[in-house]
């Protein structure tokens, strides 16, 4: 590896180095606390209110525009300014993108309605793990015997109408580059059985990147990885944020092109990792 392509590598036994806090910075991060608890538990009854009386796989509109309006206005509250490039494709279903942070999910589906699918893990995360559950996000056991069952209600959600997003790298990063992808996912789309591709052949990469406005702050500062604690994030976040950030919609891939999901795999790994490669030589 070369000497200046080190900075950018992501290492799972990084050890993050907290900013100092000044008492300015404090009161900022406080501000933004009280703020954030009443709107995330007013939005979180008028969400369950919604969901009681309309059924998720069965009408969208009414809950993914609630889910929308809280997530633009927390990524507000937080200081990061959204910036999307590209547009969704109407005939893609399967989303795809690279992970940096719990807050990625606030930037995605600020723009599309969409269910996440996650790890088991993450249904276990304090406060995460709850809003998650209710926003109907898909936990995918790695045991075996549990594949089948959510391949099925998956192949049920796009039935619907609805879309899917998915973060193959399996974890999270520092955001300064995009890890190898897993393709378990991927055979979503050549499991025979399923037939899925009646539904939606195509897949649409995403790609997040997050620009720090601070120059003191290290260029990871949103990167949330390895055993990095959620709630000391969240303090940092809420008391130093101040950025942007982009999604990019990528070109549409018809999964119908590729002979398996390996292929489809490299091809999406491509893809996102050469935009972020760009993001980080020009910002």
């Amino acid at each position: 590896m070369k000497k200046n392509e080190e900075k950018y590598t992501w290492d799972k036994d990084k050890i993050e180095c907290y900013p100092t806090i000044s008492f300015s910075k404090f009161v900022v991060g406080f501000f933004r606390l009280i703020v954030f608890l009443p709107v995330t538990f007013f939005f979180v009854f008028i969400y369950l209110f919604f969901k009681a009386f309309f059924k998720p796989l069965k009408l969208y509109s009414p809950i993914f525009f609630i889910r929308k309006l809280w997530s633009l206005l927390i990524l507000g509250l937080f200081g990061l300014k959204l910036k999307v490039v590209g547009k969704q494709s109407n005939n893609s279903k399967i989303f795809v993108c690279n992970h940096i942070s719990w807050t990625d999910i606030l930037v995605i589906q600020s723009v599309i309605d969409i269910i996440f699918i996650a790890k088991s893990e993450v249904k276990k995360m304090p406060g995460l793990g709850f809003l998650a559950s209710i926003a109907n996000t898909i936990f995918i056991d790695r045991n075996p015997q549990k594949i089948s069952e959510d391949s099925h209600l998956i192949k049920k959600i796009i039935k619907k109408g609805a879309s899917i997003c998915f973060f193959p790298e399996g974890t999270s990063t520092d955001g300064l580059r995009v890890l190898k992808f897993k393709s378990g996912f991927f055979q979503l789309l050549f499991d025979k059985n399923l037939n899925i591709k009646n539904e939606c052949s195509t897949v649409q990469p995403l790609s997040i990147y997050y620009k720090v406005n601070n120059k003191k702050l290290s260029k990871d500062f949103y990167g949330w990885w390895g055993s990095m604690s959620i709630i000391s994030h969240i303090i940092k976040i809420l008391c130093l944020s101040s950025g942007s950030v982009i999604l990019k919609f990528h070109k549409p891939l018809d999964s119908k092109d590729f002979n398996n999901r390996k292929e489809l795999t490299i091809a999406v790994e491509s893809i996102i990792s050469e935009d972020i490669s760009n993001q980080i030589l020009n910002n």
